[in-house]
C-alpha cells in the first residue's frame, strides 16, 4: 500500500511544532554537536591540484583514504552519536510505554546493538548497489528508511527480523522515500555550501571558523532530526495500512 507523503511530512512538522521544546536539546547534543566539533577539528580532504585537469580514480582514492585514516576518530563519533540520538528520539514516540527522555535514552542504549548492526549492513548494501549500478543504490536508500523505527519500535524483533520489517513497511514506497530524503539532503547540502564558502572567506579567523561550524552543524542536525521525525510518522503511517 501507498504510503501517503503528505500525511507523513504533516504529522513530521506537527511533532516537531508541538515537541520541539524536548527534541531542540537532545537534537543540539546528538546531532548538532558532533558535526560542530568535526568540522572544526577535523582534517580538510585534499584540495585538487588542478581543478581543470580531469580526475584521476587512483589519486581520488587515495586521497579519501588519507582523509578518512586522517579523521576516523571524528566520523566515529558522528556515527555513534548520531544513531544514538536518532535511537532516543524514536524511542520517545514509538516506545509503548510512552518513556521519559532518560527512559528513552535507555531503550536507545539497550538497542543500539541492533541499530549500528542494522546501520552497517544497510549502508554496505547501499554503497554496493551504488558501485553496481546507481538506480539499485539509491533504491536501496528509500527501502532501508523505516528499519531504525523497527528496531526501536519492535523490540522483542533481533536485529535481522527488525530489519527484515524494515523493508516490508517500505514495500512499494522505496522511490517516495527516497524522494522526501533528498529534499531534505539537498536542503542541507546548500547550506553547508555556503557555511564552507563564509568559513573559507574569513581565511582562518576563528570567528569565522565557529560560525561556519555552527551553521554546519545546525543544517546537518536540522537533516538528522527530520528524518527522525519522518520515520516517526512514516512508521505510523505504514503499521497502520499493513499491521
Amino acid at each position: 500500500m501507498k504510503l501517503n507523503m503528505g500525511a507523513v511530512v504533516g504529522g513530521a512538522w506537527k511533532l516537531w511544532r508541538s515537541e520541539r521544546a524536548l527534541l531542540l536539546p537532545i537534537a543540539g547534543v546528538f546531532l548538532m554537536l558532533p558535526t560542530v566539533i568535526g568540522t572544526v577539528w577535523m582534517v580538510p580532504p585534499p584540495a585538487a591540484t588542478d581543478p581543470a585537469a580531469p580526475a584521476d580514480l587512483a589519486t581520488l582514492v587515495e586521497g579519501m583514504q588519507g582523509y578518512v585514516s586522517a579523521n576516523l576518530h571524528w566520523l566515529l563519533l558522528e556515527t555513534v552519536m548520531g544513531l544514538f540520538g536518532m535511537g532516543v528520539i524514536l524511542a520517545l514516540f514509538l516506545d509503548g510505554s510512552r518513556p521519559t527522555v532518560a527512559e528513552a535514552m535507555r531503550v536507545a542504549l539497550r538497542r543500539f546493538p541492533a541499530l549500528l548492526l542494522a546501520q552497517i549492513v544497510c549502508q554496505f548494501a547501499v554503497v554496493l548497489g551504488l558501485l553496481a549500478f546507481l538506480i539499485p543504490g539509491l533504491y536501496a536508500v528509500g527501502r532501508i528508511f523505516l528499519i531504525p523505527a523497527a528496531i526501536i519500535a519492535e523490540p522483542r524483533r533481533g536485529a535481522v527480523d527488525a530489519m527484515a520489517r524494515g523493508l516490508q513497511l517500505t514495500a512499494g514506497n522505496g522511490l517516495a522515500l527516497l524522494g522526501l530524503q533528498a529534499m531534505f539532503y539537498f536542503a542541507a547540502q546548500v547550506v553547508i555550501a555556503l557555511a564552507s564558502t563564509f568559513t573559507s572567506l574569513g581565511q582562518g579567523n576563528p570567528v569565522a571558523v565557529a560560525v561556519g561550524a555552527l551553521i554546519a552543524g545546525a543544517a546537518n542536525g536540522g537533516m538528522a532530526l527530520a528524518y527522525a521525525l519522518l520515520r516517526v510518522t512514516a512508521y505510523r503511517e505504514a503499521t497502520a495500512s499493513r499491521g
